[in-house]
């Protein structure tokens, strides 16, 4: 079964603003997988992240949403459709000129280094937040509350600290975990606990710059796994590879997104 997402979850994967997305399921463009009848929260499914990029695509070159409706419901017009807006764009040269240079780069660029990783089994200190956005401060909170019992206590940390960003929720939140990779034997305490974070495979972009920036660089990955063909959870992590002790420079940060995998079909074996 798929994995639901929240709409800022679902907005955060494909880079399509909550109030974006809640208009295209006004007019039918894009409608979330489900809707509870009773709070009206709308969640999709992890398979139409691909579907609301091919849509940011499609608006980021101007195309009209009435055309890239068109395209969604009858893709067999795609080629009349597309070769109506090139001969637009022609003619609006001086006004689109931007645009295409823009929209060249991005295809062009390549902002990032990618792997696909199996993560380690980590044993962590950690703490479970609710996130209810735009309040993200919950999370370098919860870790410098974790760095500050860890120093007291004298426990080794043992990897860089990172969250798991868990798919789906309930209403408009969702729920993080907050984790200190430490060694040796750690007691938990208060809100505090220690957990063994299972390994798992990951598709990983390295971002290099200031943490408030990382938002945007989360859609251009989800994109690359796509193209690329893999299947994502839903479910993400950050980690903080080079942060505040490494480096005064919040440009020279370099964070890890991780966005984790189902894990690829076996091919059927030959009889």
């Amino acid at each position: 079964m798929a994995a639901r997402l929240l709409i800022s979850q679902f907005a955060l994967l494909t880079g399509l603003p909550p109030k974006t997305l809640r208009y295209y399921d006004d007019i039918g463009l894009l409608r979330p997988q489900w809707t509870d009848e009773t709070t009206g929260y709308r969640q999709y499914s992890v398979t139409q992240v691909s579907l609301g990029v091919h849509i940011r695509h499609w608006r980021e070159i101007g195309l009209p949403v009435s055309e890239i409706q068109t395209l969604v419901h009858h893709p067999d017009h795609a080629s009349n459709v597309l070769s109506r807006h090139g001969e637009r764009l022609r003619a609006e040269i001086m006004e689109r000129e931007q645009a295409l240079l823009t929209l060249q780069a991005m295809l062009k660029e390549n902002i990032m280094e990618y792997r696909t990783e199996q993560l380690p089994t980590r044993q962590v200190l950690t703490i479970r937040e609710t996130l209810r956005p735009p309040h993200y401060e919950v999370i370098p909170q919860a870790l410098q509350e974790l760095m500050a019992y860890t120093k007291v206590q004298g426990y080794q940390v043992s990897a860089p600290s990172f969250f798991v960003h868990h798919a789906g929720g309930q209403g408009e939140t969702s729920i993080v975990d907050v984790c200190l990779p430490v060694s040796g034997e750690v007691q938990p305490s208060g809100r505090m606990t220690v957990q063994d974070v299972q390994g798992q495979l990951a598709f990983i972009g390295r971002f290099v710059g200031p943490y408030e920036k990382t938002g945007a660089a989360y859609a251009i990955i989800a994109e690359e796994a796509l193209r690329r063909g893999l299947r994502l959870t839903g479910s993400t992590a950050e980690i903080y590879v080079k942060s505040v002790p490494h480096t005064p420079d919040p440009n020279q940060y370099e964070t890890d997104i991780a966005f984790f995998l189902e894990p690829q079909p076996q091919p059927t074996a030959l009889t």
